[in-house]
Order: C-alpha cells, then sequence, then structure tokens
C-alpha cells in the first residue's frame, strides 16, 4: 500500500473522532471562558453529561448497551464526509448559545457543565449522521 493510501485510510478511520474531540474540548472551553477554571465536580459533571449521553444515543442506536456493537467497515462515499465541518462547527455555535442563555439565567453551574456536556454529545452524534447523509446524496 502506498503512503498516499495508507493516509487516506488513516484519515478515514480517525475522522469520527477527531470532529467529536473538536466538539468536547470546544464546548469545555466555552464554559471555561464563562464560568472560569471549573472545579473538579463540575469537571466531572461535564464528562457525566457526555457520557450519559452517549450511553443513551447507544442504546437507541443498537437496542440497548449489551448487544452487540458490530456496524463493519466504514463507507465514505466522498472525502468531503470526513471534515465535519457543519457537525464541528455547527454544534459548536448551538454550544455557544447554550452557555450564554445558561449563564443568564439562575441555572447552577454544575448543572451547566452537565447539560452543555449532554448537548456536546448528542448535537455532535445528530448532525454527523445527518452530515453522512446529505454527503452520500451529494455525491
Amino acid at each position: 500500500m502506498s503512503f498516499r493510501a495508507r493516509l487516506a485510510q488513516t484519515l478515514v478511520d480517525e475522522s469520527r473522532a477527531y470532529g467529536y474531540t473538536l466538539v468536547i474540548w470546544g464546548a469545555g472551553a466555552m464554559l471555561i471562558a464563562e464560568y472560569g477554571v471549573p472545579s473538579s465536580l463540575e469537571v466531572l459533571a461535564y464528562i457525566a453529561g457526555s457520557l450519559f449521553e452517549f450511553a443513551a444515543v447507544t442504546y437507541y442506536a443498537f437496542g440497548g448497551v449489551l448487544t452487540a456493537a458490530d456496524e463493519g467497515a466504514r463507507d465514505v462515499k466522498t472525502a468531503a464526509e470526513m471534515v465535519h465541518l457543519a457537525a464541528t462547527f455547527c454544534n459548536l455555535v448551538v454550544a455557544i448559545a447554550l452557555v450564554t442563555v445558561l449563564a443568564n439565567t439562575p441555572t447552577p453551574v454544575l448543572a451547566s457543565f452537565g447539560v452543555v456536556g449532554v448537548q456536546a454529545t448528542v448535537g455532535y452524534s445528530v448532525l454527523l449522521v445527518a452530515e453522512e447523509v446529505l454527503g452520500e446524496r451529494l455525491q
């Protein structure tokens, strides 16, 4: 396999995690910009929100969390499907709006971190599916 082919396969393999990492990091950074450095409990709330939502989406997608998770190889029709511009950027715009709303209401900081963790995870997953379907249809 040529270097270029290996690079292409590497990009296909890592592209979903890359976009999710940008969303989780970006949403967390927005919370820090608004509220300052979080306490350990606030970090746990953010991560718990993300984990809870990931488990909920997993349960929905697979019909349970203890079912087989053999999704097979990823089928990418266009390279544009791997960039995740909409799934990442649009989700971060939603995170900005959510952090702004939560910061300007009497929502406890701990709850704000949890809610944004939920939003970042479910938002990315839903927008990623929409982006991939659109990419397949535009091919």
